[in-house]
């Protein structure tokens, strides 16, 4: 993992166009409604981080670790989750219409009130209906 100071992160944050960031290590950082659309964070440790409200629709987070991140009304729409870390993550009210989240371990994440489509793709044996989700 690779370790980036509070100022490196305000610059990659401001930067135009979509991130690589593979392998980063964000955890515990503050990314509130950060615009992180269609970044490349596979393999990312954002253990802790807050992105509630944070825009990755469309963002690759294959294999990121993502335990109890804040993702509430965050907008993963089209991201790809698969294999992904989620163990406690609060994901209440996120958008994952079309996300794909195979593989992914949803233990003890709370899912309520999350908009998700037909086109959402779940971990082998999960049922949103049963986890009390909403469908867009």
């Amino acid at each position: 993992m690779t370790n980036l100071t509070k100022h490196q992160i305000y610059d990659l944050l401001n930067r135009p166009g979509a991130l690589w960031l593979v392998g980063v290590d964000l955890s515990l950082v503050n990314l509130t409604g950060a615009n992180l659309q269609g970044a490349n964070l596979s393999e990312a440790d954002l253990h802790n981080t807050d992105l509630s409200g944070a825009d990755l629709s469309g963002a690759d987070l294959i294999g990121a670790s993502l335990i109890g991140a804040d993702l509430r009304h965050a907008d993963l729409s089209d991201a790809n989750l698969s294999g992904s870390d989620l163990r406690e993550a609060n994901l209440s009210g996120a958008d994952l219409v079309r996300a794909n989240l195979i593989g992914a371990d949803l233990n003890h994440a709370d899912l309520s009130g999350v908009k998700y489509d037909k086109q959402t793709s779940w971990p082998l044996g999960f049922d949103p209906g049963e986890a009390g989700d909403n469908p867009e």
